[in-house]
């Protein structure tokens, strides 16, 4: 079955990657393209029709007339999105609703209201400093969505390239496996499992491999082996989970000092990977702390799609 997507679309370049890549992923899906426009009654516009210099007639009367051209653009915007969207093979029609500068609110209704498999939306600007602005909207859908949430970065990447799936064993990642297997059908899938020697990537790990007794050497190389065989067995398991979801699945355990989700957009990039997809635990700002570590991370700086998948 076809996904259901939302696309959150303003005209901007962003927007426009956020159409292309989820044709890209999502070959004839469904699509609604949702610009936001803002309200006619809020105090910037209220402002602008020079509320404070007029009659309450006229002013109700401006305000009118600017509820109309914004609802024409807004529909203009949209429009211009479902041709790009129909361009690409979605199958697409526009919607607009009102809502603040920080639109995340009435795009997670709208997608709560046609019960879509996925939010889109696109970002603004390169690394965390540029990203701090796309906070508005693509952080806001990522801490309240209780759906899929695909942020894509305004540079286009191939679209024939794996899926990248982000895997620790625990049951927010089967359930990522499982969302990616439905959502994205006949897409390779690689498994990766970043893992880090507590021994070789810190002072006193390093002391203690080099320490003179034997014993703890074996110890320390003992240690090794079972952290990286640990490691290779989580992704051997992802691999089981995902051609039982029907991917076309290999694995990679990564060893490194760096954060999971460095680990993951370098293993990405090598691969050219078309997609990273990661799973997260609940919604709402507290669990979006925790979310945040990887999720966060790799949305703010990796240069591809990222999927984020709402565990249950």
């Amino acid at each position: 079955m076809a996904a259901n997507l939302l696309i959150a679309f303003d005209g901007s370049a962003a927007a426009g990657a956020a159409v292309r890549a989820a044709a890209a992923l999502f070959p004839g899906a469904r699509a609604t393209v949702l610009t936001i426009h803002e309200p006619a009654m809020s105090p910037i516009t209220t402002f602008r029709v020079g509320g404070a210099l007029m009659s309450p007639e006229l002013v109700e009367r401006n305000l009118t007339e600017l509820e109309q051209e914004l609802v024409a653009e807004a529909e203009t915007a949209a429009a211009a999105g479902v041709r790009l969207a129909t361009a690409a093979g979605l199958t697409a029609e526009p919607a607009v609703a009102p809502g603040p500068r920080q639109p995340w609110e009435p795009i997670l209704a709208a997608a709560a209201e046609r019960d879509v498999d996925v939010v889109v939306c696109g970002t603004r600007g390169h690394g965390a400093v540029g990203r701090a602005v796309l906070g508005s909207t693509s952080s806001s859908l990522l801490h309240h969505a209780d759906r899929a949430v695909l942020v894509v970065p305004e540079a286009d990447v191939r679209s024939d390239g794996p899926a990248l799936i982000a895997y620790d064993g625990s049951p927010a990642a089967d359930e990522a496996i499982t969302a990616a297997g439905r959502l994205l059908p006949g897409r390779p899938a690689l498994m990766v499992n970043a893992w880090e020697s507590p021994l070789r990537h810190s002072l006193s790990g390093r002391a203690l491999t080099s320490a003179p007794l034997t014993e703890i050497r074996d110890f320390t190389g003992d240690l090794e082996t079972w952290l990286r065989e640990t490691a290779e067995a989580t992704v051997a398991d992802g691999v089981g989970v995902a051609e039982a979801a029907g991917l076309e699945a290999s694995g990679e355990a990564v060893e490194s000092s760096s954060t999971a989700w460095r680990v993951l957009i370098a293993t990405a990039e090598t691969h050219d990977a078309t997609v990273i997809v990661a799973g997260s635990q609940g919604h709402g700002r507290v669990a979006s702390v925790l979310l945040g570590s990887v999720s966060a991370g790799l949305v703010h700086h990796a240069e591809r799609p990222v999927l984020i998948i709402r565990a249950p």
